[in-house]
């Protein structure tokens, strides 16, 4: 049949192809009948097997079986062929069967051992039985071999021994007596009598699979994995079906650093299967010691992905990302296995390394610890994990950090970045390192650069001025030298002497631009505006984008009051090349300082909220947001902050200064536990007490306050806190003091509430009332304030509380409260007209709220539209309304608008304990005869 009709019979239904198969099954039979003999079958097998051609033999030797299937000699011949194609699992079958049919023992034993030999079938090579007359010595020593090695895989070791002694007395020069003479020592883990016995054999036998492979495990038991890998490399010369040999040969090399013999058998194993997790394990190694990181990498990567569980593929795979620089993928690989390392493993220190170039300074200070032995060599890692760590927030970690960086920061760079680093705590003596660097490398710009800032940020001006003038000396046609004194001449007030040093760079360098620069600061301190104008103009005409001139442009328009054109120009640069961060930054500030939070905003969002973002990014978008009243996006900005910078405390605060604003004080809780968890922080312990007194937690507040040290309980901040205390544990007196501290220390309307609270609670009622007038007139936009005055005269005299109410809807006229209030003051006066008009405003803008509907349904009674009250009261009244007044103003409107019944029911629904409630129902049953 050809392939065209195989086509064809796959193209059509299953029913049609049960018809065919049936059809071809009688065509087979019939040919059967019809054709060769099944002798003539053998004999045509034995000529294709003569011609080198095992595959048509097979093919006649099946033809035979099918017609005979009982035919031992026809199972023999194909078992045969099978061996010599090395499929050494269909020759089990054959020669199994051939013996069962009776083909003599002598000719099937010695092939059917091989077979079992080559399956790994050890069981049943241990059982297998055979008449030693039959063969010749020769088959009966290779066959007891086989069975040998069989028992030491079963661990049959007395069977073995038993086995030995029965092939040593056969007298032949077969290699296999040797091979059998030598398990005696193999048994008595005499190993190197065993390996010097097996190379006599090889010498004997230098091709004989069974030698070579003896050989090569007795090499491996010895320890001599050079020789051994010789040995197997022969062994699969001649044994190249044996696939498990070559995988441990390929492995052996690759740990012997034979990386090119190991690729050639690699290559030929991954043929054969392309997703095995050894061999691709085994190919990242080989790529990675050649420099081929990118092959390294995706090798070892599918090895992980096909389930190679070695960490040794993480390893290469980690090592190879971290030389491509994909940073974040090693980090990956290498924290899975870091666990597993030990200390000092060269892992761990790649691993900290990607850590760090990753942003993951906190990551990275746990790995450091774990590096090993410290030298030079690893200065510069732990000065980054320093700076990560200043980053992060986490001052005491990058402390320790540098600590010890000092102890290894020999060049001139490190102890530059050493010297950065102290600074950047506080620590005076980075300015030695700065200076040593200067030592070590007199020539580095950088160096002295560096050590020139130092000096001037730390006002040693005379060092600083000492600096200078070696520089001028060492390098006289160098500006930074000149620029360096001129700048500290500046500070002393020293202007001419500094005009002096500028005319001296301008004469070598007369655009440069820092000199340009140099004189802008020289021309602004002396406010002479317009010479500063024209050198900024300068230095944009050179450097269009060159921040210092921006802000400088706008600080001289600012002074002007032209601001807008400085912003312009600024916005210009910035459309120009939105990537610019730092003009990005520079329009952000400008915008602000201009009241202009939206361009503000714009400029920000150019710039990515991570890690690259510069620290003022994160606190300039957080006001810009809270200026344009985008509370919500000002918080999920915070907290965006302090998720990629968890440790640094302005960005809790700002979360906890809005969770403050929103009177979600239990969310603030929860963020200040959860930062005080991970570190100590006296802002954020200072905050937690203040929330817990907010939300009611007096034993909550105190243990925070007793974890603070004494020294800081003076402070008005804390003292409000313990004010706020004394006040929910019902001591009033001892608040009044600290209210009042706290109060003038930050005039803020919760502050006054504390103080007023503390006050009234004392008996201190003009003096609470004093306090709210001051406020009020201080802070004339302070609705709360005001409000609580107005609340106040409402008592003491109701027309300055109608005054106050006037005056504060000028200012907030949608303000329901004030409206309601207002409405009120003027019903009780008898001014119905206005008590309606301002009645009528605050229920439209609040009609839920029974304090509102109060007074506009009593405002419409007394207008006589009683109806149109009850219908406003029944929108809100329900069983959560609980004020005895309210209920009874609408009882009150039900008996007038003639719903008695529904009244009576009202009234004996409730219960009431007021004595003024009780005094009135009794007045409105007389009145209505209920």
């Amino acid at each position: 049949m050809t392939v065209d009709k195989h086509k064809q019979i796959l193209s059509f239904s299953r029913k049609r192809l049960i018809k065919l198969v049936g059809a071809g099954a009688i065509a087979i039979s019939l040919m059967a009948c019809s054709g060769k003999t099944v002798d003539e079958h053998i004999q045509q097998a034995q000529v294709f097997v003569e011609q080198g051609d095992n595959s048509a033999a097979i093919i006649e030797l099946k033809s035979a079986v099918q017609q005979e299937p009982r035919s031992g000699l026809a199972r023999f011949e194909l078992g045969k062929v099978y061996i010599a194609q090395k499929d050494f699992e269909s020759a089990e079958k054959e020669l199994s069967r051939a013996l069962e049919l009776g083909h003599p023992a002598a000719q099937v034993i010695p092939l059917l051992s091989e077979a079992y030999q080559r399956t790994g079938a050890n069981v049943a090579l241990a059982d297998l039985e055979f008449d030693a007359q039959s063969l010749t010595t020769v088959e009966r020593l290779e066959i007891g071999y086989r069975k040998l090695q069989s028992f030491l895989q079963l661990e049959k070791n007395g069977e073995a021994r038993i086995l030995i002694d029965q092939m040593s007395t056969l007298d032949s020069s077969s290699v296999y007596k040797g091979l059998i003479e030598a398990h005696r020592d193999v048994l008595d883990n005499d190993y190197k009598s065993a390996l010097e016995q097996a190379k006599v054999l090889i010498e004997r036998a230098p091709l004989n699979r069974d030698v070579l492979s003896f050989t090569a495990r007795l090499y491996m038991l010895n320890g001599e994995e050079q020789e051994a890998a010789n040995i197997y490399e022969s062994y699969i010369s001649v044994a190249s079906d044996d696939i498990e040999s070559k995988f441990a040969l390929a492995n052996m090399l690759v740990q012997q650093g034979e990386n090119e013999r190991a690729e050639v058998y690699v290559d030929e194993l991954m043929q054969l299967s392309d997703t095995n997790p050894l061999l691709n394990q085994l190919k990242g190694i080989i790529r990675a010691a050649s420099n081929d990181y990118q092959n390294a990498l995706s090798f070892s990567e599918k090895a992980i992905q096909f389930g190679q569980s070695d960490p040794r593929a993480r390893l290469v795979a980690g090592f190879a990302a971290f030389q491509l620089g994909e940073f974040e993928k090693a980090v990956g690989h290498l924290s899975i296995v870091a666990p597993l390392l030990p200390d000092g493993h060269p892992g761990l220190r790649i691993l900290a390394a990607s850590q760090l170039q990753s942003d993951m300074g906190t990551e990275a200070n746990e790995v450091l610890p774990r590096i090993g032995e410290l030298s030079n060599r690893d200065a510069s890692l732990f000065s980054r994990a320093g700076y990560e760590l200043l980053q992060e927030g986490n001052i005491d970690a990058a402390r320790a950090v540098i600590e010890q960086a000092e102890k290894i920061s020999e060049t001139a760079d490190d102890l530059t970045r050493l010297g950065i680093l102290k600074l950047s705590v506080n620590n005076i003596e980075g300015l030695i390192n700065l200076e040593a660097a200067v030592d070590k490398a007199p020539e580095s710009v950088t160096a002295k650069s560096t050590l020139a800032s130092a000096y001037l940020g730390t006002g040693q001006l005379d060092k600083a001025i000492e600096l200078a003038r070696e520089w001028q000396q060492s390098n006289p046609q160098e500006a930074e030298g000149y620029l360096l004194e001129a700048e500290v001449l500046q500070r002393q007030e020293n202007y001419a002497g500094a005009q002096s040093l500028l005319e001296q760079v301008s004469a070598f360098a007369p655009d440069s631009t820092p000199l340009l620069i140099s004189k802008i600061r020289l021309n602004l301190r002396q406010q002479k505006v317009g010479e500063a104008l024209l050198v900024t103009n300068q230095l944009l005409s050179i450097e269009p984008n060159n921040v210092i001139g921006l802000a400088s442009l706008f600080a001289i328009k600012l002074e002007e009051g032209k601001q807008k054109e400085a912003i312009d120009r600024i916005q210009k640069s910035f459309n120009e090349d939105k990537s610019n961060q730092a003009v990005a930054l520079l329009l952000a500030r400008a915008a602000l300082a201009d009241n202009q939070p939206k361009l503000s905003i714009q400029a920000l969002d150019s710039i990515k909220p991570d890690r690259s973002a510069a620290n003022q990014f994160w606190a300039i978008k957080g006001f810009a947001l809270l200026r344009d009243n985008q509370n919500d996006a000002a918080e999920k900005h915070y907290q965006k902050w302090a998720e990629v910078f968890p440790s640094q405390e302005n960005a809790i605060i700002g979360q906890l200064l809005i969770l403050d604003a929103k009177r979600e004080y239990e969310k603030g809780l929860d963020l200040t536990t959860d930062f005080l968890a991970r570190k100590q922080n006296l802002q954020i312990s200072f905050l937690q007490s203040y929330f817990y007194a907010m939300a009611g937690d007096a034993s909550g507040a105190k243990a925070t306050l007793e974890s603070i040290d004494d020294q800081y309980s003076a402070l008005p901040f804390l003292r409000g806190v313990e004010a706020r205390v004394a006040l929910l544990e019902n001591r009033p007196e001892d608040a009044v003091d600290d209210a009042l501290v706290s109060y003038d220390e930050n005039k803020k309307t919760d502050n006054l509430f504390v103080l007023v609270q503390a006050l009234e609670r004392t008996g201190q009622m003009q003096r609470s009332f004093d306090a709210i007038a001051a406020h009020s007139q201080e802070f004339p936009d302070d609705m709360r304030a005001k409000l609580l005055l107005a609340e106040r005269q409402i008592e003491s005299d109701s027309s300055q509380a109608i005054a106050s109410y006037r005056q504060m809807l000028e200012k907030a006229p949608n303000n329901f409260v004030v409206l309601n209030n207002l409405a009120y003051l003027l019903m009780e006066q008898g001014d119905l007209v206005n008590a309606a008009q301002f009645a009528e405003r605050a229920y439209e803008i609040e009609p839920s709220n029974v304090a509102t509907v109060d007074t506009y349904a009593q405002v419409l009674i007394k207008q006589g539209k009683t109806e149109d009250a009850v219908e406003a009261y029944n929108k809100v009244m329900n069983d959560k309304v609980t004020n005895e007044e309210i209920i009874l103003n609408y009882i009150d409107a039900l008996l007038r608008n003639g719903s008695t019944v529904i009244a009576k029911r009202r009234l004996e629904a409730r219960t009431f304990t007021n004595p003024a409630s009780l005094e009135r129902i009794s007045a409105l049953k007389q009145e209505f005869g209920i």
